[in-house]
Formats: structure tokens, sequence, C-alpha cells
């Protein structure tokens, strides 16, 4: 149909009779990767229609020489300028797509790829199902996310951002009854075979017989020729994950023999490349060079053909610039059309004044090059994070700690409105640590229901990390504040479900300085070399069980004043080789029954002056003036046999030191290579 021809603009709104509007203009855009939006101009003989029954209904702009046009819903209905015969509207035309603007979250999407994400968004409002959303085959084998928030952003910003960080775009195609919004990563999703072929007819004052391009042009611009990708995996700490790519031709370019323009090494680096594995980087990397070279070559111009839409193919012919006859895709397109014969005044022709259309269509263009493969701009960031949160450890139901083999924890963030108080409410958050080294540094596991100070690496959301943990009124200190104002705590607390705790403090009030350690149930100390006390003070000392010490080489003690032990039942003393002890003064013995002196040899009782033996009222004495007896020696007599000496052994005292601090160094690297399983939790749940 001729642009000669007048026009037929219509309006069909979903239960709403086609005669109450005719449409007197229109004006619309449309891109790739952008919701297209048309505000129609409408006049209608029916003053009654309101407002509500319009705004959000189904409507269809036709516009095109067969019916063709854009389908969308009224997102903003006005009314104005009633007289005696006409009322004026001013409708905007939006796609369902649209209303994600008005929806903002904070929230996380977990093990889940980005189409599944999309679809969860979409399905939330109702909007689509069934064919109303495609994916094309290259979108749907996404990798998995393993941890995606949605941060202070619109459901249509977070849509959008997810798709310019795989590289994605999508279009959207329109009948009468509806429209579909197509997602696709490759440029063969576009219309290719049903290409729209135009001539090139500048314009000349004369009315074109055809559809045609009416302007054209085609602009060159430097854009970045290199990209660089880095990041950083502490799973592999120690390897370095990059990926670097550079310009290279199109096979449609080898093909034809075109030689790659170049431009200066114009380098992007991206750190975080947010990428764990090679083959996504190289992904990655490759979409982002496509990205920045998209509109390395983009062509613009104008047309009066009504079935033009963002994403059509074209195939210009006639152009004096050969090269230039190729196949084109539109990329964004802004519409005008105007009808002003719809207010009974004298039909005029089409046409075109100071580059403003009074009567008809009109549309102009951008394009790039079919062979070109389009990527979307970073139009829509991520939001960063500059500032700090808090959030609650989680874990199963009945855990108190819950972690994996690198000391991670789950969180529950308190803008989460998702009540997941369990080990599915976060990804597994790093927790950053005084100390850490090659199988020694500090390990402080933060415990169900604490609640935690969280930091974002680069300020990006999908990252957070543990820094440390602060109390709350359901998590008080140990001790009150401020009356204890003067004490450093380290106390820790028995699991599962016990009152019971380990607890290192300072007290450091002047007078009454103190260093107190308290061990719930055991304490084990392994000194691998010296250990040395002194004690400027008393020491006191209580045992209410068994004391066993074991020396393997000699025991040496030396007390400047007295020595007093009293022992409620026996003393028993081995001595594998001889025992020696001298006396300067006196030593006294009190048995109350019997003392046994046994060797196996002989016995010598050795007095410097007198030996006094005294026994059953009579005695015997040995001094330097002779042996004297109470009585006469008789001979004759039993000796009586004594009590044998039978000392008791000292008990079993293996193994003193348990198996955690005697672990070998075989088993630290065991830990480190992951063959043995969260050690960390293990022991700290076995110890308490």
């Amino acid at each position: 149909m001729p642009q000669a021809a007048v026009p037929t603009f219509t309006l069909s709104v979903k239960g709403v009779e086609p005669r109450h509007f005719q449409v007197l203009a229109f004006d619309g855009t449309e891109a790739v990767s952008t919701p297209y939006a048309f505000t129609v101009e409408l006049v209608s003989r029916s003053s009654g229609i309101e407002l509500p029954d319009l705004l959000h209904k189904a409507a269809f702009l036709g516009f095109g020489p067969d019916g063709e046009g854009i389908h969308g819903q009224i997102h903003s209905i006005r009314k104005s300028d009633s007289n005696a015969r006409l009322t004026r509207y001013v409708a905007v035309l939006k796609p369902s797509l649209a209303y994600l603007e008005h929806s903002s979250h904070r929230r996380s999407f977990q093990q889940m790829s980005v189409p599944a994400i999309i679809l969860e968004v979409l399905k939330e409002h109702g909007l689509f199902d069934g064919l109303d959303v495609q994916f094309d085959s290259g979108v749907t084998r996404a990798p998995i996310r393993d941890y995606c928030v949605q941060y202070d952003e619109s459901d249509l910003h977070f849509v959008n951002r997810l798709c310019e960080e795989e590289g994605w775009f999508y279009r959207f195609e329109h009948s009468a009854d509806g429209h579909r919004l197509i997602f696709a990563d490759d440029e063969i999703m576009f219309p290719h075979a049903a290409r729209v072929v135009l001539p090139f007819r500048p314009l000349n004052g004369m009315v074109p017989e055809d559809y045609s391009i009416q302007s054209f042009g085609v602009r060159l611009a430097a854009r970045t020729s290199h990209v660089v990708h880095r990041d950083y995996d502490f799973q592999k700490a120690g390897y370095l994950l990059e990926s670097v790519r550079g310009p290279q031709a199109t096979p449609a370019q080898v093909q034809r023999g075109e030689a790659l323009h170049v431009d200066p090494k114009l380098e992007h680096y991206v750190y975080p490349g947010r990428f764990l594995e090679d083959d996504h980087g190289r992904r990655l990397s490759n979409r982002d060079l496509e990205r920045h070279r998209t509109d390395f070559q983009l062509a613009d111009g104008s047309s009066d053909h009504p079935v033009l839409r963002s994403g059509t193919v074209i195939q210009l012919e006639d152009h004096p610039q050969l090269k230039w006859n190729s196949p084109w895709v539109l990329i964004s397109i802004k519409h005008e059309g105007r009808q002003p014969q719809v207010l009974e005044e004298s039909g005029a022709s089409s046409e075109v004044e100071a580059g403003r259309i009074v009567q008809g269509y009109r549309n102009t263009f951008t394009a790039i090059p079919e062979t070109i493969q389009f990527r979307p701009a970073l139009r829509h960031p991520k939001p960063l994070i500059h500032s700090s949160q808090t959030a609650k450890v989680t874990g199963p139901e009945g855990e108190e700690i819950h972690c994996d083999k690198f000391g991670r924890v789950k969180v529950k963030f308190h803008w989460d409105r998702r009540e997941l108080n369990d080990d599915t409410s976060s990804c597994w958050v790093r927790v950053a640590s005084s100390w850490a080294g090659n199988s020694h540094g500090a390990v402080t596991l933060p415990r169900v229901g604490m609640e935690v100070l969280i930091s974002y690496l680069e300020g990006d959301a999908d990252r957070p990390m543990v820094m440390g943990c602060l109390p709350n009124s359901l998590n008080p200190v140990p001790y009150e504040l401020p009356t204890h104002k003067t004490k450093s705590v380290f106390r820790s607390r028995s699991s599962k479900a016990s009152q019971g705790f380990n607890e290192v403090s300072f007290e450091d009030r002047n007078g009454a300085e103190l260093v107190y350690l308290r061990a719930q149930r055991d304490m084990e100390q392994l000194i691998q070399n010296d250990s040395r006390l002194e004690v400027r003070g008393q020491r006191l000392e209580t045992v209410k069980g068994n004391s066993v010490s074991v020396l393997e080489a000699e025991h040496h003690q030396a007390v400047s004043g007295d020595r007093k032990v009293q022992l409620s039942a026996g003393d028993h003393l081995q001595v594998a080789g001889s025992s020696h002890t001298r006396i300067t003064q006196a030593l006294v013995v009190d048995a109350a029954q019997e003392v046994h002196i046994s060797a196996g040899e002989h016995v010598v009782v050795d007095a410097g002056l007198i030996l006094s033996l005294a026994a059953g009222g009579q005695h015997l004495v040995l001094n330097p003036a002779g042996i004297f007896s109470s009585v006469p020696i008789l001979l004759g007599g039993v000796p009586l046999p004594g009590t044998p000496a039978m000392p008791l052994a000292p008990g079993d005292t293996q193994p003193l030191i348990s198996n955690v601090l005697m672990a070998t160094q075989g088993q630290i690297d065991k830990i480190m290579e992951g063959e043995l399983t969260s050690p960390l939790c293990a022991q700290v749940k076995a110890s308490g």
C-alpha cells in the first residue's frame, strides 16, 4: 500500500465498542531489550467513558496496511478538551512487562538459572503463562546461579540487569489478541526469514509510489577492542582466573574476504569478572566484547513503511553506496502517525514539513549489520551495597552450630521477608577471622541465632561476608554492663542444649586484677618443650578427684620452709633403685601399730652415741660405757614375721592428651584436602 493512500489508524480496547474511539495521532518508541511505549491521542463522540474503565485494559493500535500494529496494556489514560461534539483522550500503551517497573524488592534466589528466576518474577505478577513467554535454546542452557540477590531494584530493572549480565536480549511479537515476549542470546532469533525488502528513495517532493527508505546513513565509532575479565575463587586460591579476548572476523566476513577493521588497542578490564570456571569466563568475555562492539557500525534512517519493528531485518536496495545494500537489523525505531481528518476537517495529502509529519505515517530507526552479534548495553547496573548490615545465623532445626568445611555459615537477612530460618535462608557465607594460615589460625564460628555483621565484597549483594558478631536483647553480653566494664571476656557455650560454658576472662580493675580460666569439663595442655611457672604469692590447688603425675626423667623439688602433708589413707612408695634420706635434726616416726623394716641381706642401724630399744616394759641400751639390759638376756624365742611391704602402683595414666591435640601432620593434611569432612564442626560440637 503506497504512502500516498490515506492511512487508517485504529485503536481497539478490550471491552469497549470500537466505534467509541478514533485515533487522531500517535508517537511510539521501540528498542530491542526495552519495553515499548506508544502515546495515542484519541477523540470520541462519547464523553461518558470513565477513565477507570480504560486503565489496565488490553488494547491494539493498528496502523499497518494489513492490520499490523502494536498490542499492549493501557498504562495511563487522560481525558480532556470536551466540547459539544468530541472529547479528547490520551492513552499510553506499554507491554505487560512494563508493570514490573512499579514493583521493587529485596530478596534472593538460590540454585536457579536466570530463565527460572525471570519466570518466577513474571509469574508473581500473573502477567505471562504458556506461550506468552518464549526462551530460545541458548537461553535455556544458562548455568545455575548459586546465589542471586535483587536489592532495591524494580522487578523490571532486575530482569533487564540479568539479561544484560548474560548478554541476552528480548523483543516482542504482536497480534490483535496479544503480544509475546521472546528472550534470546543469538541474533539468529531475529526474524531473518521475514526480512522486509525496501528500496532507497530519498524525498524529492514527489509522492512516493511504494514504501521505501527515505534517508540512510552509516557511522563508525571508536569502541573497546579488547576485554580482560579476572576473578578469584577462594576454593582455588592459587589458580589465576582470567579470560582475555580481542576482535575476530565473523564467519560472514571471512567468507566475503573482508578485512577486519581493528581499532587501536583499547582494553576494558573487569574485576570481579563474576565467574569461577574458565569456560564461563571465556563466554562472558566474548559477550562483553560483542557488547562493546555492537554499535561500532551503526546506521540511522527513516522510512514510511508501518510494518517495521525493533528486531525487524530489512534488506536495503538501490542505495548508491553499494556496500550498504545488505541486510540490517533494526535495534530501535520511533513511530509517528497523524490522522487529522478525524476532526472532520478538510482532508490533506500526506506531507512532511520541516522534518515533522503533518498527516500519515513515518518512522526513524537505527540499525546494525546483520552479521554483527547484538548484545544489549549495560544500562541497568547492579546496585552496590557500600554499607554494612546485620543478619541472623541460621541452620537446620535442632542444630546449634551449622557450617561447612570452610567454616562458612548460613544467615537470614532482616530485610528478607521469606520466613526461612533454616539452612535454606542464604548461600554459604564466609566468616572473617583474625588470623588464617595453612593449618593454623583462629576459628570462632558464629552459632545459630547469633546476630552477625555483614559486609559485601566489592559491594556485591551476591557476595556477603560475616565480619563479626553483635550482642542484642536475645544474646546479651556474658557479664552485665556497665557493672563489669573492666572485664574482658571470651566465653563459649556447651552444645547441645546446655548451660555449661568455657571461659577466659581478664579483670582489669585496679587492685583487683585477675586472669580467670574456666573449663566446663576437661582441660588439656600440650607443651612441646619447657613449661615455667612463677607464683610470687600463694598457690592454692584443690583437686576433687585423683591427681596423677608421670615424670619420664628426674623430679627435683626444693622447699624453703616446712612441708606439711596429710594423708587420709595409705602412703605407697616404690623405688626401683636406692632411697636416700638425710635429716639434719631428728627423724620421728610414730606408728600406732607396727614398724617393719625388712632387708634382703642386712640391716645396719648406726647410732653415733646411744642406741636404745624398748618393748614390753623392758629395754636394751648401747652406749660408750657398754651394753645394758633391764633383764638377763635369754636364749630362744620366735621373731615376729611383721607385715611385708606391698605398695600399690599408680593408676593407668595413658593417654593423658586427647587426639585433638595430638593430631598428626598427615591428619591435618587430610583435613585441608577435604578428605576428613567438616572437622571444624565436629570438633567444636564434640568439645562444646
